[in-house]
């Protein structure tokens, strides 16, 4: 049990270079797998990117692994069943979530990201149409 709240390494491990997606007659699949990069196929990524990629896991882990250590392992599974819950939270299938409770248990409901910049606009963000209005006039 305590070696699941370890507080892992922040050295990346070694990364493989991504192979290509063959099919029959050694043809590579570009509808599934886009367009092949030489380099990316030759020369394995740098280590900040698999860092940058694995940063809020690797964040999200410490702080359990501090929790674990400083509490016991009561307070770090209790986070991670209030975390859980949170991200299964949603509304009926078609209208999309907020994800509120989520945000804010993440601490990320202050941070403003790309997708909130540019995302699609709310329903109460749109201006009235009143053309479509029932005019008998």
């Amino acid at each position: 049990m305590e070696r699941q709240f370890e507080i892992p390494s922040l050295r990346p491990s070694g990364v493989p270079a991504p192979g290509k997606t063959m099919k029959t007659f050694d043809v590579i699949d570009t509808m599934r797998s886009g367009f092949v990069n030489t380099r990316s196929t030759l020369t394995a990524r740098h280590p900040l990117e698999q860092s940058e990629a694995l940063y809020e896991f690797n964040e999200q882990k410490i702080r359990l692994g501090i929790a674990n250590k400083i509490s016991g392992s009561a307070l770090p599974l209790g986070i991670q069943a209030e975390r859980s819950c949170a991200a299964k939270i949603g509304r009926l299938p078609g209208l999309t979530s907020s994800r509120l409770h989520f945000e804010v248990f993440a601490g990320t409901d202050e941070t403003i990201t790309i997708e909130d910049v540019f995302d699609a606009p709310s329903p109460w963000e749109e201006e009235p149409q009143f053309g479509r209005c029932n005019n008998t006039a």
